[in-house]
């Protein structure tokens, strides 16, 4: 096994669970180490951890384990089996994130589970990030097949951080295949999963919790969906008894997924989608004298980069602004921020300014986070990106 010697420093980081190595951290390495090896850590002459290296890379090698144990089938059985079992405490059917890449200790692997409501078909969805996963890939399908009984494995690589591993984008079926969409149902609504087509996995799991809120403040309102992709908050606020829903999204997808599950949920005459930019039609509200009883702002990252961390934080002013003009006296806003760069203390800033902008008053009367199966891994602030605010707005 190829061994690469840290620094003490960096071997400090470690020891609470810090998984990314630089080249600073780094003191020495063997001779001809392959991109995505397996390697020993050492400090001076002692092990440290199991992990992987990448001379492409600006992370130059990524922990898999704290102890001396091969990086073989063995190790992933034990690592999913846990996950999956873990994650059955809070969650009482199979639609979760199994694994959360740094958050569960496995960096570059990102694994959504979902059960088909027609087939019963368990279907794996896989991100593999790094070159690092990705040779192991064929070891991780085969735990999924034999150990966790997944029907059909999906691969969703088309993220630009395998271009970043030099690693070339792929997306397909890689083991068995399943018509999509397929429904799947969470919360007792159904909802059209994609993953070949759709954003990401096919649906976002780290908003489950703040999508619950809905619950309490739902009830005959009129809801604006903004970003609303597949439109999940929209259709939890249907569920939870909402008079009307509007979404707002650019995508011909959404649109299309958005009516079929519409339909499926006998929510047929309870909404209206505009295919438009929300910016755009959000001041096309304004201008028409609109409101709602509660508004939903849900956008994509506006910035991966803390050099472009400004223009976010414009952006986050730009759209809520819209929106907090838009909600009705004693109505809510319910906001998000999923930019990991954006702290918690800039979205507050955020909000403090546009209420003394606008004279308004606003209640913070919830704030949520991601949700269990996105474990926030405490050494790695890089694992904490999702931010939600729930305001009751008085004007």
């Amino acid at each position: 096994m190829k061994k690469v010697k840290i620094k003490p420093k960096f071997y400090q980081k470690l020891r609470v669970g810090y998984l990314w190595g630089f080249s600073e951290d780094i003191k020495s390495f063997d001779d001809n180490i392959a991109d995505g090896e397996i390697v020993d850590l050492y400090l001076d002459n002692q092990f440290v951890a199991k992990a992987y290296f990448n001379s492409k890379s600006k992370i130059k090698i990524r922990i898999l384990s704290f102890e001396d144990i091969p990086i073989s089938y063995n190790f992933f059985k034990n690592k999913l089996i846990e996950l999956y079992n873990q994650r059955k405490l809070f969650f009482k059917d199979n639609n979760f994130r199994l694994v959360y890449s740094e958050g569960d200790f496995l960096p570059g692997l990102i694994i959504d589970l979902f059960q088909d409501l027609e087939s019963k078909k368990l279907v794996a969805v896989c991100m593999f990030l790094t070159k690092g996963i990705d040779n192991l890939k064929s070891e991780i399908v085969k735990v999924l097949v034999n150990e966790l009984n997944v029907d059909v494995v999906i691969e969703r690589g088309d993220s630009n951080l395998r271009k970043l591993e030099g690693l070339e984008l792929s997306r397909g079926f890689l083991y068995s295949k399943i018509e999509l969409p397929f429904k799947v149902l969470i919360d007792d609504i159904i909802f059209l999963i994609d993953p070949l087509n759709g954003q990401k996995t096919g649906f976002y799991y780290d908003q489950y919790l703040n999508r619950k809120f809905l619950a309490y403040i739902s009830k005959d309102k009129v809801v604006l969906d903004c970003f609303s992709y597949t439109g999940a908050f929209g259709m939890y606020a249907l569920k939870y008894g909402a008079k009307f829903v509007e979404f707002i999204d650019e995508s011909e997808f959404a649109y299309n997924i958005v009516n079929e599950q519409a339909k499926l949920n006998n929510f047929k005459n309870k909404f209206i989608f505009h295919k438009d930019n929300v910016f755009s039609k959000l001041r096309e509200f304004t201008n028409l004298g609109k409101e709602f009883d509660i508004v939903i702002i849900d956008p994509p990252s506006f910035t991966k980069t803390k050099e472009k961390l400004d223009n976010a934080i414009r952006a986050y002013k730009d759209v809520n602004l819209q929106g907090l003009k838009l909600v009705k006296n004693g109505g809510f806003l319910l906001s998000s921020s999923c930019s990991q760069k954006l702290k918690e203390s800039d979205f507050y800033q955020v909000f403090l300014h546009l209420f003394q902008k606008l004279g308004i008053k606003g209640k913070l009367i919830y704030k949520g986070q991601q949700s269990f199966d996105h474990p926030i891994n405490f050494s790695m602030e890089e694992t904490k990106y999702l931010k939600f605010f729930a305001f009751q707005i008085f004007k």
